[in-house]
């Protein structure tokens, strides 16, 4: 039940365990599609606790976590645009198995699109990987369209994400 959810924004304090819960959401998520050595090289570039601290300090940035009491449910990291003629970037928003079909993915997004307003940003920008289907879907549901495609690079494996862009007010 999502009522004892709390969205709050990730503390120095947070950075272990949102290493570790992102570096398993991530292998959950892509690792039927990547393999192995590939996935491995790139949560080890992407997900460790110095990193995490890197983002949660970063002026122009916002990681909220979804918590229910010392458990993490769901995270989201939010790269602000420094001009806010551009689009920030959602670079993350990922929920637990346990959590998910129960609105948690949209009471992080609205605490993303909350951030966005307060600093002026009127786009929202994200990339998803082609062939996560879920992902696409509550993304459409929510507001987001396609506009255009790029690649995303894990260790070696080159990946086909589409873009998706939504207004923030």
């Amino acid at each position: 039940m999502t009522a004892s959810i709390e969205i709050r924004r990730a503390q120095a304090a947070d950075a272990a365990a949102l290493s570790h819960f992102a570096a398993r959401l991530f292998r959950a998520t892509y690792g039927e599609d990547t393999p192995a050595a590939d996935l491995e090289a790139y949560v080890e570039k992407s997900f460790r606790p110095d990193i995490q601290a890197a983002e949660i300090a970063d002026p122009g940035a916002a990681v909220f976590l979804a918590t229910d009491g010392d458990t993490l449910a769901g995270y989201a990291y939010l790269v602000v645009s420094p001009s806010t003629a551009d689009a920030s970037l959602l670079s993350r928003i990922y929920i637990d198995a346990a959590w998910r079909g129960q609105g948690l993915a949209n009471r992080l997004l609205d605490a993303v699109v909350s951030e966005c307003a307060a600093r002026g940003v009127e786009r929202l920008q994200l990339t998803v990987y082609e062939k996560n289907a879920r992902a696409i879907a509550f993304y459409n549901k929510v507001g987001f369209t396609p506009v255009g495609s790029t690649t995303f690079t894990v260790g070696d494996d080159v990946q086909r994400d589409i873009v998706m862009e939504r207004a923030t007010r």
